[in-house]
C-alpha cells in the first residue's frame, strides 16, 4: 500500500514537471495557446544568420516566429507565422533586421494602411512577398576588413612616396638647390625694388595720372564715342546690305553666263551658230584685204562685205 502511494508521489511530481517545463517554454518563447496564427512566405536576397525560431515583429511588437529558411532559386525564402489580428497588406515592408551586437537577427514588418490584405499560406498555394534586407554589425566588420585592407595599400603607397622624396638624399640635394636659387631670386627682387623704389613711384603715379586723364577724356567725349558707335553700327548694316546685293549680282551674272554657255537667247544662239562664226571670219579677213589695198591701190577697191556671194543667197533666202 505504501509502494503505491509513493509510486503515485512519484508520477504526481513527473507530470507537474512536465507541466512547469512546456509551460516555462511556453512563456519564454512568448507562445499563447489561444493565438491564431497564419503562415506568410517572403523572398530576400540575404538573411544573414536568421534562424528558425527568431522572432517577427510588426512596428516593434512581437507577433510572430519564424518557422522555415529555404532556398527558392537565387533567393532564400522565410517562412514565418503572424497573428491573424495583424492587419498585413501587400503594402507592408518585411526587412531582415539586425537586434544584438552579436549579429542576431529578427524579421521585422512595418505595416501600411495601404494596399489589400495579404493572403496566407496554404498547403496547396504559396504567395511570396518581396523581403529586404538591412546590413548589421556581421556585415559592418565584413566591410570594415576591406577597408582596412585599402588603408594598409594606402600606407605602403604613402612609405613608397616618402622613401623616394624626403627619404632620398638626391632629392633632398636637389630640394635645397631649388630653395637656395628661390632664396637667391628673391634678394634680387628685393635689392631691385629698394633700389629702384623712386622710379617704380613715379611709374605708378604716371599709371594713376594717365587712368585718370583716359577716365576724363572718356567722360568729356562720351557723346562723340557713342555717335561714332552708332555710326558704326549703320556702316556695318549698309555693308551687309550692299554685300546682299553683290551676291545677288553675282548670282544674276553666273545666270546669263550659264544661259550663253547652252545656247540660251539672242547671243547664245549666235555663238552657237558655227555657220555665223566662219562667215564672220570671212568678212573680217576680206575687211583685212580691202585695208590693204586701200593702204596699196588707193582708189582699185575690191570689196567683199560679208563674206562671198553664198552668204548673200543664203540670207536671201532666210
Amino acid at each position: 500500500m505504501k509502494r503505491s502511494n509513493y509510486e503515485l508521489i512519484v508520477g504526481g511530481v513527473i507530470i507537474l514537471s512536465l507541466f512547469i517545463l512546456i509551460t516555462g517554454v511556453l512563456w519564454l518563447k512568448e507562445v499563447s495557446v489561444s493565438r491564431k496564427m497564419v503562415l506568410y512566405t517572403a523572398l530576400f536576397p540575404n538573411i544573414g544568420i536568421l534562424q528558425v525560431g527568431d522572432p517577427v515583429t510588426a512596428n516593434g511588437l512581437k507577433r510572430g516566429i519564424v518557422t522555415k529558411t529555404y532556398f527558392h532559386g537565387p533567393m532564400v525564402a522565410v517562412q514565418f507565422k503572424l497573428d491573424r489580428d495583424v492587419a498585413f497588406t501587400d503594402s507592408s515592408r518585411i526587412t531582415v533586421q539586425n537586434i544584438g551586437l552579436m549579429g542576431e537577427r529578427q524579421l521585422g514588418i512595418l505595416l501600411s494602411s495601404k494596399g489589400a490584405r495579404c493572403v496566407p499560406d496554404t498547403k496547396g498555394t504559396v504567395t511570396y512577398l518581396q523581403g529586404y534586407f538591412d546590413s548589421g554589425i556581421a556585415e559592418a566588420m565584413g566591410m570594415l576588413g576591406g577597408v582596412l585592407n585599402d588603408v594598409l595599400v594606402l600606407i605602403d603607397t604613402v612609405k613608397q612616396i616618402v622613401y623616394q622624396t624626403v627619404g632620398n638624399q638626391e632629392f633632398v640635394v636637389f630640394f635645397k638647390t631649388v630653395v637656395t636659387r628661390l632664396d637667391t631670386i628673391v634678394s634680387i627682387a628685393d635689392r631691385l625694388v629698394t633700389d629702384n623704389k623712386t622710379e617704380l613711384y613715379a611709374t605708378v603715379d604716371n599709371l594713376h595720372t594717365m587712368t585718370t586723364d583716359l577716365k576724363n577724356l572718356v567722360a568729356a567725349n562720351r557723346d562723340n564715342l557713342n555717335a561714332i558707335i552708332e555710326n558704326g553700327t549703320q556702316l556695318t548694316t549698309s555693308a551687309l546690305t550692299i554685300a546682299g546685293r553683290i551676291d545677288s549680282i553675282t548670282a544674276t551674272v553666273n545666270t546669263i553666263v550659264s544661259d550663253l554657255e547652252s545656247g540660251k537667247g539672242t547671243v547664245g544662239v549666235l555663238l552657237e551658230d558655227e555657220t555665223m562664226i566662219k562667215d564672220l571670219k570671212a568678212s573680217l579677213g576680206s575687211l583685212d584685204s580691202l585695208v590693204t589695198d586701200v593702204n596699196d591701190n588707193g582708189l582699185k577697191l575690191r570689196v567683199k562685205l560679208f563674206g562671198n556671194k553664198k552668204y548673200f543667197n543664203e540670207a536671201k533666202e532666210r
